[in-house]
């Protein structure tokens, strides 16, 4: 028997729901308690749901809406969904309901309860929905369609499992590709919107219909519908990334194809197209294939960087003077504390990658030195827009292919960087910021003229070209400095007239110029010698005390990070030290415990401290006992909310910039930091080994070395569950969490050098084998094998029976490792693991553990006394193999006359 409502409760339910509505805030209260009481109430569920899609003559669009989100949320981790046939017979039919909202939301409903049932539990909604989205009216074709899209969207790796001997998508793609031929406009464009997802998967159930599909997408290109040509760039862009060789033979007519939709009066169309031409500039197509389309691309590039006119229309109209107007919430961005790096070892093999440069003056790389580096746009325009798609496809084509880019630009941009029209200018003086990278050799001619007529656009009466010119300039920056350190060289007195006109500029009258100006003087120090920064500490402490005065929230997070940088390039003497701190402190005064803007600031003084020593000394006591206890409040209302979930926990960057300025006190005061430590702090530490919070972890295990290096004693009490810690650690590794893995193995490689872990090691001995023996990120396992090595130099008989299971991978990290004192106490651990038992190499990793040797170019007089008696030992042993085995080995005759043997 069908499940029937009490009418009377349907009533009371829609009273609630109404209440929930309500512009009295009282009564919006309450009725939102009385909402939360009937979740408890049996078929609480089908109430909701028969107000949503069967009540639709009695109850309003807004009433239906707040019960569809209701049941929208109720149906999250419900385990008994699977059993309510009432629900999964009925839902389908508000998508037959004429209001557009409630179709939506009856989608919503559909999407989130497929995702927790899948095909296996909910085998009929698949077919159901096809079939409205082929059959039904207008209205419900368009929702079926619609929802389609979303389970796609939310679910499609569920599709792509088999059930019941096949794949739901081997029957979905060729519906879909049958419906992006439907009459309905939104019908095709959802269809379309299903299979880009779809493609993602690379899914043999698409790729066989890969072909039809292209034919369909030709014919689409020439659609009215907006969406519907949104999708086909979406489409092409896809296939690009899944299947490129299957656009070769189309590639002219669909970069035409795309260049020519940069131009549709539609922003998101015009959008999708860019994406698809920086996609093709990112993509595995061959350079030599993309490189005759150049002359189409790039003009193109050129002109979509230009500001449109609505974003000059708003430039215009907040063109007056706003540094002494102070930062609205509204205009503060989300910021979120910059991760401590975690511990690496160094390789001398080079691995650099090229970077992608957001064209608004953010680099994206792995720098978190540039995290806050903001410089092309106001707010209004800072989201991803074709501004920034084309800035950051002109940088990648000139990555890959400069001279031909500069061959073609260059000639275009001399003209139009003398424009009487200032987009224009603007627009110019961008793209020259955009090539530097790449193209920095085949336009270094030009950059004797350019640099000094940039220099004099710093005075330019229009605020965005100021702020466009300082975020290039900063990407000139190497070069400007690199001809600054050349004796006798033409241009070295550039770097004294682009710095002070910078560092000028950091006190401009427009905010967003101040801010381009003070990343891009990081940018001059981070590029330059110490020596030639040296000179100007004074002009620069004296103008970073001036920006303190007057910059308001947002700039003074680039500020806190050009500090940042100054302090790790340049010792400050005692006069800048003098200035800078308290103006620091003041700061941190001001700010309450639980501000974000702390963040930064804690940040900045962990680098301070870092960097300053015994400087910073008076400020210890204060600053370290607040940082606590902002750590401890945290650690604290985290465990309260386990008893009382309403309770708010603080962001974990409370946490992560506690723990790193902490770190940095301790780095600074080094051995004399131990008057700070107390077991309260060890204690804490502890806890935050046990958060779940990958960041977390990393600063914690960061801030644990840097206490074994310096403290070591501070932790003998609690070595038993630090170490146990450091086992869960490895223990859980994957290529998601491998910073933490680092900074963990790190840490115990330092404990290992300086505290007793004799008793403690036993459990370990096969979790680091295991690790350094695993597929994860390259710098774990070059972490794991120093810590081996390290753990050898006081317990070498820990690791000496299991050498066979561990000395190849040992030696393949190990072997190109940069020559630092890590490598040299973890050979020095590993000859003493080895000089334990000499039997344990055998005929391939004997060989290689001596060409490691052979290759230690500068070892310690220790190590190296270690390495010859090794070597003897050996020599001994193989008796008149000797001979044949050590005319193998790599540079044989050096290593024999190094280690006279």
């Amino acid at each position: 028997m069908s499940w029937e409502p009490n009418y009377d409760a349907v009533g009371q339910l829609k009273h609630i729901l109404q209440g929930t509505l309500s512009s009295n805030g009282q009564e919006r209260i309450q009725a939102t308690e009385a909402l939360e009481q009937a979740k408890y109430q049996q078929d609480f569920k089908n109430y909701l749901l028969y107000i949503l899609v069967l009540d639709s003559g009695e109850s309003s669009a807004q009433i239906r809406a707040s019960a569809g989100l209701a049941l929208k949320n109720s149906i999250n981790k419900d385990f008994q969904l699977a059993s309510n046939e009432f629900l999964l017979n009925n839902v389908i039919k508000g998508l037959l309901i004429d209001e557009a909202l409630a179709r939506n939301i009856t989608g919503n409903v559909i999407t989130t309860m497929f995702s927790q049932l899948g095909v296996s539990k909910w085998p009929s909604i698949l077919p159901q929905l096809i079939e409205l989205a082929e059959k039904g009216d207008g209205k419900a074709q368009e929702g079926a369609a619609s929802t389609l899209a979303k389970i796609c969207e939310d679910s499609s790796h569920i599709l792509d499992n088999e059930f019941q001997g096949e794949r739901p998508l081997d029957f979905m793609v060729p519906k879909f590709i049958e419906l992006t031929g439907s009459s309905s406009n939104k019908v095709r464009a959802k269809s379309l919107n299903s299979l880009n997802h779809i493609m993602l998967l690379k899914t043999q159930s698409f790729l066989v219909h890969l072909d039809s599909f292209l034919q369909r997408l030709f014919q689409l290109a020439v659609d009215q519908d907006e969406e519907v040509r949104k999708n086909v760039c979406m489409s092409f862009t896809t296939i690009l990334e899944t299947r490129p060789d299957k656009l070769v033979p189309h590639l002219s007519d669909v970069i035409n194809y795309a260049l020519h939709s940069i131009q549709h009066s539609e922003p998101e169309v015009a959008l999708e197209a860019a994406d698809f031409i920086l996609a093709l500039s990112t993509s595995d197509i061959p350079e030599n294939l993309i490189q005759p389309h150049l002359h189409n691309i790039l003009p193109v590039l050129l002109q979509n960087i230009v500001y449109d006119e609505m974003d000059i229309v708003l430039l215009e109209a907040e063109d007056e003077d706003d540094a002494n107007q102070e930062d609205k919430d509204e205009d503060i961005r989300p910021t979120a504390a910059k991760i401590k790096s975690s511990h690496t070892a160094k390789s001398n093999t080079n691995n650099g990658q090229n970077n992608v440069v957001n064209h608004e003056g953010v680099d994206n790389d792995d720098d978190e030195d540039d995290d806050e580096e903001e410089d092309g746009d106001d707010d209004f325009v800072s989201e991803w827009n074709i501004r920034r798609c084309a800035g950051a496809t002109l940088d990648v084509l000139t990555t890959s292919l400069p001279k031909e880019v500069l061959d073609i630009i260059l000639p275009i941009l001399r003209e139009n960087i003398v424009s009487e029209q200032w987009p224009v200018r603007e627009a110019a003086i961008l793209a020259f910021g955009a090539v530097a990278e790449g193209g920095y050799e085949y336009a270094s001619r030009q950059l004797p003229a350019l640099i000094p007529f940039l220099v004099e656009r710093l005075q330019d009466k229009e605020a965005s070209i100021r702020q466009i010119t300082c975020w290039t300039l900063g990407r000139y920056s190497p070069w400007i400095c690199s001809e600054a350190i050349e004796e006798g060289g033409q241009f070295n007195n550039y770097f004294n007239h682009t710095f002070k006109a910078i560092l000028q500029s950091c006190l401009d009258k427009k905010k967003n110029v101040q801010q381009s100006a003070c990343s891009s003087i990081a940018h001059f120090i981070e590029n330059a010698d110490p020596e030639l920064i040296q000179p100007y500490d004074k002009p620069l402490i004296q103008t970073f005390e001036r920006c303190f005065k007057v910059y308001k929230r947002l700039n003074l997070i680039v500020l806190y990070d050009a500090l940042q940088t100054l302090i790790n390039k340049i010792e400050l003497d005692d006069e800048g030290t003098a200035i800078l701190l308290p103006i620091l402190i003041a700061k941190w005064e001001i700010l309450q415990d639980e501000d974000k803007e702390l963040w930064p600031l804690l940040e900045c003084m962990s680098s301070v401290a870092a960097s300053l020593g015994e400087k910073f000394a008076p400020y210890a006591i204060q600053v370290h006992q607040r940082a606590v206890r902002i750590l401890s409040n945290c650690i604290e209302l985290e465990k309260q909310t386990i008893v009382n979930p309403t309770i708010i926990t603080p962001e974990k960057d409370f946490i992560i910039t506690s723990i790193d300025l902490i770190d940095g006190l301790v780095q600074g005061l080094e051995e004399h930091s131990g008057e700070l430590i107390d077991e309260n702090l060890i204690s804490l530490l502890l806890e935050t080994f046990e958060d779940t919070n990958d960041d977390v972890r990393q600063s914690s295990y960061a801030l644990l070395g840097d206490l074994a290096i310096n403290t070591p004693n501070k932790l003998n009490n609690k070595l038993s569950s630090i170490v146990s810690s450091i086992g869960q650690e490895i223990i859980a590794r994957s290529n998601d969490n491998f910073p933490v893995v680092n900074n963990a193995t790190w840490a115990l490689g330092e404990m290992s050098l300086r505290l007793d872990l004799s008793q403690y090691l036993e459990k370990l001995i096969g979790l680091l084998i295991d690790l350094i023996n695993s597929q994860i990120n390259e710098t774990a396992l070059e972490n794991g094998a120093i810590t081996i090595g390290r753990i050898g130099i006081n317990s070498p008989e820990i690791f000496a029976n299991h050498i066979p299971e561990f000395a190849l991978s040992w030696c393949t990290y190990m072997m190109y490792m940069e020559e630092n004192e890590e490598k040299e106490t973890s050979f020095q651990g590993m000859c003493n693991i080895i000089l334990n038992n000499p039997v344990g190499l055998n005929e391939s990793t004997l060989p290689m553990f001596v060409n490691c040797i052979s290759m230690y170019q500068s070892p310690g007089q220790k190590l190296a006394e270690i390495f010859q008696k090794l070597l003897l030992g050996y020599k001994q042993m193989l008796g008149d193999n000797w001979g044949l085995f050590i005319g193998k080995i790599e540079n044989s005759a050096e290593l024999i006359h190094k280690y006279q043997l």
